[in-house]
């Protein structure tokens, strides 16, 4: 299982309006990170890189 980082609102959320997301408690800037099974090491290098290109 790999992990996965989303934007619920873009994702999950996305057929509702900004006010019923806010409503949720879903703000337009939330990223859910799920974590899977992977090597520790080569997650963290996975999210080094991509927060360094942010």
């Amino acid at each position: 299982m790999d992990s996965l980082i989303e934007q619920p609102a873009l994702i999950s959320y996305y057929d509702l309006t900004p006010e019923d997301r806010l409503a949720l408690g879903i703000r337009d800037e939330l990223v859910r990170f799920a974590i899977g099974i992977e090597d520790t090491d080569d997650l963290i290098a996975d999210l080094e890189r991509a927060l360094a290109d942010a």
